[in-house]
């Protein structure tokens, strides 16, 4: 007890600096939580089926609505890259001219927790296949078994975050026509490098 009183100044600052330091490791918890709330996320899903017959999905499971800028297919080949547009619909899967926006586009803002179809595997590989090869070195079908690999590219502004973001996901096709996602999740494309080339893709989608 003697010991105690006479160094009860510093065991009450020992006391203050342990409360202090419990304080601000919850506080960096909360902010930690705070930011994966508000960071953005971009999910593409495959619905109806593995066949080519199944349809992309995207949906915003951010916690604010994003604008998608553009939609684009990238149909990766053992002799190259080759790239097209398909949030713009000069004309439907039925051959028939859209008569509205919603029906002719993809682009636009999709609230939190909305999603929309970007359409069907099958024609998107179609539309792919109508443009020429643009680059021959980073396809992501070298090593790969199937002969050809569907990426779609969601290039997105989301809230007051800086930069246009991304979000991308592969499907890989076996011999039977199978369609499979290449991996188990959408990945996301928001870091600084991420943003910075989703400008760049951007960029070249508005000069073509």
């Amino acid at each position: 007890m003697e010991w105690i009183s006479s160094h009860g100044t510093f065991l009450q600052f020992m006391t203050s600096l342990g409360t202090l330091a419990v304080w601000i490791f919850y506080a960096q918890l909360l902010y930690a939580g705070f930011r994966r709330q508000r960071r953005p996320k971009v999910v593409i899903n495959q619905v109806m089926g593995l066949s080519t017959q199944g349809r992309c999905l995207i949906s915003n499971m951010s916690a604010e609505g994003i604008h998608i800028e553009t939609v684009q297919v990238w149909l990766h080949e053992k002799c190259g890259i080759r790239r097209c547009t398909v949030s713009e619909l000069d004309t439907d899967e039925n051959g028939d001219t859209p008569t509205s926006i919603a029906r002719g586009t993809l682009q636009g803002p999709l609230p939190s927790n909305a999603h929309l179809d970007a359409g069907e595997i099958d024609n998107m590989v179609r539309r792919a296949r109508a443009a020429d090869i643009e680059d021959e070195d980073n396809t992501l079908c070298q090593g790969e078994d199937s002969d050809y690999v569907l990426e779609l590219l969601v290039l997105y502004i989301y809230s007051s975050a800086p930069g246009i973001m991304g979000a991308s996901r592969s499907f890989v096709f076996d011999d039977n026509g199978q369609a499979r996602p290449h991996h188990l999740e959408t990945q996301q494309l928001r870091g600084y490098r991420d943003r910075k080339r989703m400008a760049r893709i951007y960029r070249n989608y508005l000069d073509r």
